[in-house]
């Protein structure tokens, strides 16, 4: 480039001046501007049943970034995607999820061993926020199958002790049996899998768990491709980096950091462990400002609502639950039908609610003769219905006492679900520790009384 450019009477060399340009430092954004920055991208490229999703989801991501920038933030929680069926896009949540946070490692399964030797590299490492390092492994559900139980305990310590600033594990020396070493493990972790993953419940209350499912044609994302769409990630990354160096003060001493992490607004609401992970959230929302505090309240509140009905409804009644919003989605797509056969009620109990009925009977998912007991509870007994396929055993939709929608009307106290706004029973939750926990004998038993 040659010649001048005239900028209020000043002349400057042309060359000179887009050279400084570039070399110029990119304006740091607020944090509002950051955090939605982040949201737009998600909403491009992944869907959720809920948006208390994506406020978590985008929470979490900023919450990475502080944690290169202040030594002082002692937490780092677990994010969880799962489902009840394949294809609902919890790989493709991982991948754009680890383009935004500080330091993401798309790992998809690893050992215990080579994620020790991840997390003590990056804490080795002398550049500047290098460290802590963000795993992403996937499909959980092999790796905490119903065959797997106490194969993976090396793992699960890794990830349970890893949760808190300053943990590490200690090993015998490979080569010296007589020495010990001392490995870092802690390290911000979103996984995802299947709802059929056995996960550890200690693990569980360390971990913000997004159940989601198959988006219909009318809700899928765009489709990403890492070749088009890494260098747009990089950037809004980077620029959520700069709002993070440039808000990190406000946790730089020992008084700003519990000011931060203790707020009674959260305090009030939660304590123990759901405090400390929810805290970290709240730092974030609160850092932000503009709607951000606000909408990680509502979170908060939503994932309280689902803990509460996870731990005190029955799982006839949450199948009750399940039936209604299918029979809604059938409405709403003008295919219902007079009734439902057993099988089809598994299989809509499985996909609406993975999260009482893949882990129902210990190590075992719902089966269509559990579905006949549980609705024996409310007095309802399978009859001959014309379904697509023909007849079949199940139950008629019809007003009468003894179908599934009185029994629903009667029994139930109050909607658990919009089933105008939401076609799946999602669960926003740091437990997933509901649910009947009855074995197949005790019902069994309760049915030849």
């Amino acid at each position: 480039m040659t010649g001048t450019v005239e900028i209020d009477g000043w002349a400057f060399q042309a060359a000179k001046l887009a050279e400084a340009e570039a070399q110029a430092e990119p304006s740091v954004p607020s944090g509002a501007e950051a955090l939605d920055a982040i949201e737009m991208v998600l909403r491009r490229f992944v869907w959720f049943p809920s948006p208390h999703h994506f406020t978590v989801a985008v929470l979490c991501t900023a919450y990475t970034h502080l944690l290169t920038q202040c030594p002082g933030l002692p937490i780092a929680p677990r994010l969880g995607i799962f489902s009840g069926a394949p294809g609902s896009g919890k790989t493709r949540t991982l991948e754009v999820l680890s383009k935004l946070v500080a330091n993401g490692q798309d790992v998809g399964s690893m050992s215990s061993a080579a994620m020790l030797r991840i997390i003590a590299a990056a804490e080795a490492s002398e550049e500047a926020g290098a460290y802590p390092v963000v795993l992403f492994p996937d499909e959980l559900d092999r790796t905490y199958s119903a065959n797997s139980a106490g194969n993976q305990d090396d793992l699960t310590i890794i990830l349970n002790a890893g949760y808190k600033r300053g943990a590490a594990v200690l090993r015998a020396h490979r080569d010296k049996q007589a020495e010990v070493v001392r490995y870092p493990c802690f390290a911000p972790v979103a996984f995802a899998g299947l709802a059929t993953a056995r996960l550890p419940d200690a693990l569980l209350t360390r971990t913000f768990v997004i159940h989601t499912t198959r988006a219909r044609s009318e809700e899928r994302p765009h489709p990403y491709f890492a070749m088009a769409h890494d260098a747009e990630l990089a950037e809004i990354r980077e620029s959520v980096a700069r709002w993070a160096r440039d808000t990190a003060w406000r946790f730089a001493t020992s008084d700003k950091l519990l000011e931060g992490l203790m707020d009674p607004a959260v305090m009030k609401v939660v304590d123990g462990r759901d405090h400390e992970i929810w805290s970290c959230l709240w730092a974030v929302a609160s850092a932000a400002g503009s709607g951000w505090p606000a909408r990680c309240m509502e979170a908060l509140e939503a994932a309280r609502e689902d803990a509460h009905d996870s731990a005190v409804t029955s799982s006839s009644m949450r199948l009750l639950a399940a039936l209604r919003a299918h029979y809604a989605d059938l409405e709403r797509r003008g295919r219902a039908t007079v009734g439902i056969s057993r099988d089809d009620a598994c299989t809509a109990a499985l996909e609406l609610d993975p999260v009482a009925f893949s882990r129902f009977d210990g190590r075992e998912e719902l089966r269509p003769e559990d579905v006949g007991l549980l609705l024996r509870e409310h007095g309802l007994k399978s009859v001959r219905v014309r379904v697509a396929n023909g007849r079949a055993y199940g139950w008629r939709w019809a007003p009468t006492s003894a179908t599934p929608g009185n029994a629903f009307s009667r029994r139930w106290r109050k909607k658990p679900m919009n089933g105008s706004s939401r076609r799946t029973a999602s669960r926003l939750t740091c437990s997933v520790n509901g649910g009947d926990r009855r074995t197949r004998q005790d019902r069994t038993g309760q049915r030849d009384n």
